[in-house]
C-alpha cells in the first residue's frame, strides 16, 4: 500500500510540474534534449524580456564533475537587438527537475548574439512574442 500512495504521489508531482512548462522545440538526436519555457515567468520591460527555459536530456549530461537529467535557465533576451544571456541556471539530478539540485549558479553572463536556426533563435522568438 505505502509503495502504492508513493508512486501516485510521484505521478502526481510530475504531471504538477510537467503542467508549468510549454514544449517549445527538442533535439532528436540520440543523446538529444527536449526544450521547455515557462511562460508564467516572462517578465517584460522594455525591449527585454527575462524568462526561465527548461532542457529536459534523454541522457544523463555530465558538467564540472556533476551528473544531471535536467537543466532551468533564466535568462535575459534582448527582443530588439536579437541578443540572449544566462542570467541564472540550476542543475537538477532527474528529469524535469526533480531529484535533487546537484548546482546552481546565479551571475549574469555576456550578451551573445541569437544566431539563425538554433535553439537560442527558438526560445528567444518564444520569449519575446509574449
Amino acid at each position: 500500500m505505502k509503495k502504492l500512495l508513493l508512486i501516485l504521489a510521484l505521478i502526481l508531482i510530475s504531471t504538477n510540474t510537467l503542467a508549468e512548462w510549454t514544449k517549445i522545440g527538442e533535439n532528436d538526436d540520440e543523446d538529444g534534449y527536449t526544450v521547455y519555457a515557462k511562460l508564467s515567468s516572462v517578465r517584460k520591460a522594455d525591449d527585454r524580456v527575462k524568462m526561465w527555459s527548461l532542457f529536459d536530456y534523454k541522457v544523463e549530461q555530465k558538467a564540472s564533475g556533476v551528473n544531471f537529467l535536467s537543466k532551468s535557465i533564466r535568462r535575459d533576451y534582448d527582443c530588439k537587438g536579437r541578443h540572449i544571456r544566462v542570467l541564472a541556471f540550476k542543475l537538477f539530478s532527474w528529469n524535469m527537475e526533480q531529484g535533487r539540485l546537484v548546482r546552481s549558479y546565479s551571475q549574469p553572463q555576456n550578451w551573445k548574439l541569437v544566431q539563425p536556426e538554433s535553439m537560442d533563435e527558438t526560445e528567444w522568438k518564444v520569449a519575446c512574442e509574449q
